[in-house]
């Protein structure tokens, strides 16, 4: 009797997409969110830290296309680069398309580092995708697959206030 699961598990999917283990290595690109820098509110809320949700994150200390090159080049360079031959290239840390579009080309073509990323994985808010930033996202859909996480927390108000 063949047993059916209940959801789709990710690490399977990733394996039918691209034939093989696939691995996310998480980004930070410095970006912040309009719930810290005083747009919409001050303080963040209490989904991520000061740090951002990406805790485990070491930034290097240089251009941010340099910085990305490295976190990426480092994963790759490291134990956890021998764990899988693909990539996804995931920029988890604050709202990754809270900044002008040509600043953000310049984050996302930096992630595309060499052929073992086979996916652009970005987490932003709904309130910061704009009909430009789609473009340039769908833009590289003929080099690499393409993801957008949206973080909709709620939709009560009251939660909403309640979370900041």
């Amino acid at each position: 009797m063949e047993t059916i699961e209940r959801y789709n598990h990710l690490n399977k999917y990733l394996k039918e997409k691209f034939g093989e283990k696939t691995l996310k290595v998480c980004i930070d690109a410095d970006f912040t969110c309009p719930n810290r820098d005083g747009k919409v509110g001050t303080g963040g809320c209490i989904f991520c830290s000061e740090k951002g949700s990406g805790e485990h994150l070491h930034p290097q200390k240089s251009s941010l296309e340099t910085s990305i090159k490295s976190q990426i080049e480092n994963h790759l360079n490291s134990y956890r680069g021998e764990r899988a031959n693909k990539f996804i290239a995931y920029f988890q840390n604050f709202t990754n398309t809270y900044d002008q579009v040509e600043n953000l080309k310049i984050r996302y073509d930096a992630a595309l580092i060499n052929d073992k990323i086979v996916a652009l994985a970005i987490a932003t808010r709904p309130d910061c995708i704009t009909e430009d930033i789609c473009k340039l996202i769908a833009s590289y859909k003929s080099k690499v697959d393409v993801w957008v996480e949206l973080g909709l927390q709620t939709v009560h108000e009251k939660t909403a206030n309640l979370i900041n």
